[in-house]
């Protein structure tokens, strides 16, 4: 018997991605318990881990579903015993928690990144397990959550603002709670403001979520007003084939070949490193870990006002470490990253900013203390 089951949709270890990186760390920072994991996706296509397998993951069972009913019935699949089951959404994965915990009376957690019915609710057309949606699941997405937040035993977010989402949909206060991400500090100083040539980024998936064309056409703007800057979209290309090509459509058009470059799944650490400021225009997120990577490697970011952005920033503080914009919004992003790269003195308190809040509020210790004690109390 494991002392943690892991149930997640079309993330980890097969996709890279935000959610895929925070499991990653969860499972190595806690060397001492053993982890399973439950994987659930649509089709049936044979996928490659896209990390190193920690040794304390004992086994990886992958489900493939088509509908809800299936995932009602996966419980026969030969999930074994946990001490503790873990659901990482409150839709197909949760679900499976909340079987789980009523087939062999062990505690569920939630913890939710994205709200997934939220997230259905903006239009997304693609869950993450993988099946194709529309508009008219929103609903049942909405009580598929209701259900599971009667029946976890604690509720986690990464974000006030999604707390209180939790709550509008039901989720008795009394079990939810604020876990945030946590990252390794990558800096030890303060950025300095670039001379002229800044390189500019978006660090994440070309997936509409991300809304990675009011980045392009923000690209424009600024390639504009600032001739030497170069620009980058850091991420994978290959999770919807159809937007990349309709991205790859539109940098031509707007003029950006050549000064804007896809670079695919990489690891995006020497890429924090080498930018001036990461940009973030997604339409949902939770707490996004692009963002607090930034910020642990001293990069100003600009953010879309959406999740927890801007708490995660601090732009309610003296010292915030960027700027929130709205969403869907290519010339307030533009302004803002021009902003940033025109005053020197606030991109350096903005970067300075982005260090202490990494060391005294997102420290990666602190995340996996948190999920250690909160393992603890459920009787790992």
């Amino acid at each position: 018997m494991s002392d943690v089951c892991l149930i997640l949709e079309g993330t980890y270890p097969y996709v890279v991605g935000g959610v895929s990186t925070w499991v990653h760390s969860l499972i190595t920072g806690l060397p001492d318990l053993e982890f399973t994991i439950v994987h659930i996706r649509a089709g049936d296509g044979r996928q490659e881990p896209k990390f190193a397998l920690p040794p304390n993951l004992r086994e990886i069972i992958v489900a493939q579903v088509d509908n809800v009913a299936q995932v009602v019935n996966l419980r026969h699949i030969g999930v074994p015993k946990a001490t503790v089951y873990h659901a990482l959404s409150s839709g197909f994965a949760g679900l499976l928690g909340v079987e789980l915990k009523r087939a062999f009376g062990r505690p569920l957690i939630l913890t939710e990144h994205g709200i997934y019915w939220h997230e259905a609710e903006l239009g997304a057309g693609e869950i993450e397990c993988g099946l194709k949606v529309d508009g008219t699941w929103a609903g049942r997405f909405r009580d598929m959550a209701g259900l599971v937040y009667r029946e976890a035993d604690t509720i986690v977010t990464v974000c006030e603002a999604n707390k209180k989402l939790q709550l509008t949909a039901g989720a008795p206060p009394e079990k939810c709670r604020i876990i945030p991400n946590g990252v390794k500090p990558d800096a030890s100083q303060p950025r300095k403001a670039p001379d002229g040539a800044p390189r500019i980024g978006l660090v994440g998936r070309v997936v509409p979520l991300k809304d990675v064309a009011t980045f392009i056409t923000a690209c424009r703007i600024l390639a504009d007003e600032l001739p030497k800057a170069e620009f980058f979209i850091v991420g994978p290309t290959d999770q919807d084939k159809g937007y990349y090509q309709e991205c790859l459509e539109l940098c031509h058009k707007l003029g950006l070949d050549g000064k804007l470059h896809f670079t695919g799944e990489v690891d995006p650490y020497p890429y924090y490193r080498m930018l001036d400021v990461m940009v973030l225009t997604s339409i949902s997120e939770g707490q996004p870990l692009a963002v607090l990577e930034a910020m642990a490697a001293g990069v100003p970011v600009v953010a879309t006002d959406v999740g927890g952005c801007a708490e995660t920033l601090g732009v309610s503080d003296t010292e915030a470490a960027g700027l929130i914009t709205p969403p869907s919004d290519p010339q307030a992003t533009a302004q803002a990253v021009l902003k940033i790269c025109r005053n020197r003195e606030l991109y350096a308190r903005m970067s300075t900013a982005g260090l202490r809040r990494v060391k005294y509020l997102y420290h990666k210790e602190y995340f996996l203390a948190a999920y250690r004690g909160l393992y603890e109390r459920m009787g790992v």
